[in-house]
């Protein structure tokens, strides 16, 4: 299928190509990679200005979060990354990964799929299939970041038996094609309007969209794990920098910034 890339990147070096201000405003294509956050990392690091978003056909080695891989197959989702190089404190960085997020709810829901989520902190999910997933990674430069690559990767045109277990994609709920570009394009005006917000701090607006956006209720019992611990309480709320607020059974309340979310048995907090 044509992806009509070549087309909507035609002038891919102008801005007003994809009419963003901070995000696109240089667009690379390439047929296949290895991971595309790999690929900008290493542009990234040779000088890339931010805004530049990588876009692949397909990976052969895409990558998720906690070393989880990305299934790419050639023409059948959005496989991308951009470097962006955010003027903002440190402790802001997981509404970097929110904004995308949102954004991808956003597009999905301008074009009518429906039962769309955010999965805290980095998941969108149609229903009970995860369909998009994002992986951020942070550079530091003298305490703050120096870039950030968001890797976006996002089930599209692929039918039921070319998904993983447990995953979703546009086709499989609209049960038909849909254009790649098209879509690419409604989400990188969305993020690059979303994440202007980030930058000049309308922080507060931009958390009330995510929260609109999650498919977390608060009250929930929830279970979050990372590397060093496991975390159980009742989610209460979010904090301005998108860390989740877990209310812990001896009553104190954690704020937690990523991990891998599960939601109890038990809701409702007692």
């Amino acid at each position: 299928m044509d992806t009509g890339l070549s087309r909507l990147f035609h002038h891919r070096s102008d801005k007003r190509s994809l009419g963003t201000r901070t995000v696109g405003t240089k667009v690379l294509v390439y047929d296949v990679v290895t991971s595309t956050n790999d690929l900008a990392l290493f542009l990234a690091e040779n000088g890339e200005p931010p805004g530049t978003i990588l876009f692949a056909h397909s990976q052969t080695h895409g990558r998720g979060r906690l070393g989880n891989t990305w299934s790419s197959p050639h023409g059948k989702g959005i496989y991308c990354s951009l470097i962006l190089r955010p003027d903002i404190e440190i402790g802001l960085m997981p509404l970097v990964t929110l904004t995308a997020a949102l954004a991808v709810v956003s597009a999905l829901k301008a074009i009518h799929v429906g039962d769309v989520s955010i999965k805290w902190p980095n998941d969108v999910y149609a229903g009970a299939g995860k369909i998009a997933g994002i992986l951020t990674e942070m550079h530091l430069e003298g305490g703050r970041p120096g870039f950030v690559i968001v890797g976006i990767g996002l089930n599209v045109n692929n039918q039921k038996d070319e998904l993983p277990v447990g995953a979703a994609s546009v086709r499989q709920v609209l049960k038909r094609e849909f254009d790649i570009a098209d879509l690419f394009h409604i989400i990188i005006k969305d993020l690059d309007r979303y994440y202007t917000d980030l930058l000049e701090g309308r922080t507060q607006e931009l958390l009330h969209k995510i929260k609109e956006a999650s498919g977390l209720v608060l009250g929930e019992r929830v279970r979050v794990e990372n590397a060093h611990e496991i975390i159980e309480g009742y989610a209460v709320d979010f904090e301005e920098n998108g860390s989740l607020v877990i209310r812990l059974d001896n009553g104190c309340s954690r704020a937690v910034h990523a991990g891998h979310l599960t939601t109890c048995a038990k809701n409702g907090i007692g």
